[in-house]
């Protein structure tokens, strides 16, 4: 029987211990630095005749007996309530109070553990086009992602599947111009980036008026083309009608071979 009472109040005691670790790894309050905060405590029957001791981190900040040996007393409210000014990353920790009767039997006891974070800072949103997967991929950016929830927004639509610093949509699904933020936050702020539009070239899409304008330029310029080369072909065969036969003998025989060969240039004709 002694074995088993043993046994059982190890247990027990085993079981406690695991509370109070899971309890460390876990936070009841959050703060950021500079911030004040009153600890959530209350005790409506507090009198001076309570004794009154508030712990941190195992340590006593506060001790109450008739009159006050630790601490200030503006640091407490009436119903015993700390009170925390200017917070510190040092101030996060366990903070404990006991209240005792005159009688030294406790009244009342309460704990809790104080986080202190910063505020996250504005996201900056940037994206690249990925080719060889034919998508476009999103990159929330933070200086400290740790610890961060992040969220997605594409138009004005929250993608609650989408949680991770990173995003990649395919380019099927961005035929038409979409917006997108990314939204951080911890557990005491919460920030959102600037709008970005992704665009790659697969996702241009032409107007049929700027498609129009486009060939009708390349059509001019062919036109335009055409018409150099035949004002050069006709400056060539102006230049050698000119080095041509200069008396009327060889004018004359020049004339019945031109006549015998029978060509004509309709494009341009040889002046003589």
């Amino acid at each position: 029987m002694a074995y088993f009472t043993a046994m059982f109040g190890a247990a027990i005691l085993l079981g406690f211990i695991n509370l109070l670790m899971a309890k460390e790894d876990t936070c009841d309050l959050y703060a950021t630095p500079g911030q004040s905060l009153t600890l959530p405590f209350a005790y409506e029957r507090l009198t001076n005749s309570h004794i009154l001791r508030w712990v941190h981190n195992n340590k006593t900040i506060f001790y109450r007996k008739g009159k006050v040996s630790t601490g200030k007393p503006e640091d407490i409210t009436s119903n015993g309530s700390l009170v925390l000014k200017k917070i510190l990353f040092s101030s996060q920790g366990i903070y404990q109070v006991h209240v005792l009767h005159p009688n030294s039997t406790s009244a009342k006891t309460w704990t809790r553990r104080l986080c202190v974070l910063d505020k996250v800072s504005k996201p900056q949103l940037s994206y690249t086009c990925d080719f060889s997967s034919m998508a476009v991929n999103l990159n929330c950016h933070v200086t400290k992602p740790e610890g961060l929830v992040f969220s997605w927004t594409l138009d004005k639509e929250t993608l609650k599947s989408e949680t991770k610093q990173t995003l990649s949509i395919s380019f099927i699904d961005l035929k038409a111009e979409r917006s997108f933020t990314c939204d951080v936050a911890n557990k005491i702020s919460k920030a959102s980036s600037d709008k970005v539009w992704p665009t790659c070239p697969p996702l241009l899409s032409f107007k049929r008026q700027t498609v129009m304008a486009v060939l009708a330029g390349g059509g001019g310029l062919i036109l335009f083309l055409l018409f150099v080369i035949v004002g050069l072909c006709c400056l060539l065969r102006r230049n050698k009608s000119q080095t041509g036969p200069r008396d009327k003998g060889e004018l004359r025989i020049w004339r019945v071979k031109r006549e015998k060969a029978g060509k004509t240039t309709p494009l341009c004709q040889t002046q003589t």
